[in-house]
């Protein structure tokens, strides 16, 4: 937009710590990438409307915390995440479900920053429009009076994306964005290992599109993907377990793992490359 200042100009003691960051990335890239093994913790499944599941989120290798709902400090506790080990944050869309908890992050951040000396900094990533978002919903939470906010501008970068995106996510990994079809602009992302494979990718809200189907021709190892949705319903707005059985596995056959998240409840699947994800389920690549 004309006239507004990018986060680095405002800011810029923080563009050089994000800057240090890449730099980091880039010059351990590729020892990275002969040896290291990816880690996924999931801290909840449940989508917007739920029977009482900890929300939709999950972190890989403790480093990069995927959606920040309402409960996530809840979630982070429980699965003995230390806060000041998360350097990124991605945020797949705009609804509350998938970013309400960040005021409280943020606070927990500020206040352990300055009560222990801990030094916090996020690169939170998203659509467009995030920044100014976490902007307002910190505002809404604690006033505009409170030195968190602040701090948020100076600790926190804020990078916003679309499919021609390439942010560095994990050690190791180069980053494919795919912008999904949901009410909103919404974008999965997979982990693209240095033989071309695909070793992970999240598909948040979706219903069946072309970038699930390009995606899923590239056989990724792991799919942790959006399961909201009910068979047989006139107008879908997520990703059924029909998708899967009908659309999905005739393309992956069984080369690739699904982890169902995003649920109203549970289930039990009768298909061996299909899952329940579970609170505190540890999944290594």
């Amino acid at each position: 937009m004309a006239g507004k200042q990018r986060t680095e100009d405002r800011y810029p003691a923080v563009a050089l710590r994000a800057k240090a960051r890449q730099a980091e990335i880039a010059e351990n890239d590729d020892s990275h990438r002969k040896e290291q093994v990816v880690k996924i913790k999931i801290l909840g499944i449940g989508g917007g409307i739920n029977d009482g599941l900890p929300y939709n989120s999950f972190v890989i290798d403790e480093t990069l915390l995927c959606e920040t709902p309402p409960d996530i400090m809840l979630s982070l506790h429980k699965n003995t995440i230390d806060l000041s080990s998360i350097r990124t944050i991605y945020i797949s869309h705009l609804h509350g479900d998938h970013l309400f908890g960040l005021p409280f992050l943020i606070l927990s951040a500020f206040f352990a920053n300055d009560e222990t000396g801990t030094e916090f900094s996020f690169e939170i990533i998203g659509p467009d429009g995030l920044e100014k978002m976490c902007e307002n919903i910190v505002i809404s939470a604690f006033t505009s009076k409170h030195p968190c906010i602040k701090w948020m501008k100076e600790f926190c970068t804020f990078l916003e994306i679309n499919e021609t995106s390439k942010p560095r996510l994990v050690d190791g990994y180069q980053t494919t964005i795919f912008k999904l079809d949901h009410l909103i602009d919404t974008y999965e992302f997979s982990l693209v290992h240095k033989d071309d494979s695909i070793y992970f990718a999240y598909v948040a809200d979706t219903r069946w599109c072309e970038s699930v189907h390009q995606l899923l021709t590239r056989k990724p190892k792991v799919v942790l993907i959006d399961l909201n949705g009910r068979d047989g319903e006139p107008e879908p707005i997520h990703l059924s377990m029909r998708d899967l059985q009908e659309k999905a596995i005739p393309i992956t056959g069984e080369t690739t793992t699904y982890f169902g998240t995003h649920l109203k409840k549970e289930f039990n699947s009768t298909i061996s490359c299909v899952k329940c994800a579970k609170p505190g389920d540890e999944i290594n690549l």
